[in-house]
């Protein structure tokens, strides 16, 4: 009976171990070689089109890991706005503007994580891109959303209300943007864009 134990207690403590280094060691390792894979093909500048990049991080975005994944969204949002900043074609940027908001969903929805204010920031950032470069409300009031979700978790942060000053200037909402820009100001005296938009009113 206790050698049955024995054996019992050994299997549990060598399955518990075996998770251990599979979830906590393995997964995290290869989706880690997967994402430097995918951005050393990004860097060799062997991706031309949208279904090439999705075609690259899809696989690593896709891969479960217990850890990792808010750096690696992080990191592929940045090249999604980069290239909806560089686009002018709206049904192109409409659908990368989907990407983003997918990639995110996860994260909004369990609001934690390590990399969580910088990828609300992220997002934020190209809904403000699109709404300045097609004047679009919509995505004005998404960006305001975030931004404001941001300043929520981290009040006064600067890169937040800067993404608000933008766009309420961009949109012609001067009043608002004049009071953001005094509450920048107000912290950061010598940023001299806010600086010269307040003294302008």
């Amino acid at each position: 009976m206790k050698e049955n134990f024995k054996i019992v207690i050994t299997f549990i403590i060598s399955t518990a171990v075996f998770l251990s280094m599979y979830y906590g060691s393995y997964l995290p390792l290869r989706k880690s070689q997967m994402h430097i894979d995918a951005v050393l093909s990004l860097q060799n500048g062997r991706i031309r089109t949208v279904g090439e990049l999705n075609g690259l991080f899809d696989p690593v975005l896709n891969f479960n890991s217990p850890v990792g994944q808010d750096e690696i969204t992080q990191y592929y949002l940045g090249i999604l706005a980069n290239v909806i900043n560089q686009q002018s074609d709206r049904t192109v940027v409409d659908v990368l503007t989907r990407q983003a908001e997918s990639r995110m969903t996860p994260i909004l929805e369990k609001e934690k994580g390590f990399n969580f204010n910088q990828n609300l920031y992220t997002l934020g950032s190209i809904y403000k891109i699109v709404a300045i470069k097609f004047k679009d409300e919509g995505y004005y009031q998404k960006g305001v959303n975030m931004f404001q979700k941001g300043l929520g978790y981290s009040p006064n942060r600067l890169i937040f209300l800067e993404g608000l000053f933008d766009l309420y200037s961009a949109h012609g909402y001067n009043d608002k943007a004049n009071e953001m820009g005094k509450i920048i100001l107000k912290y950061w005296p010598n940023n001299e864009k806010v600086k010269s938009f307040v003294n302008s009113k």
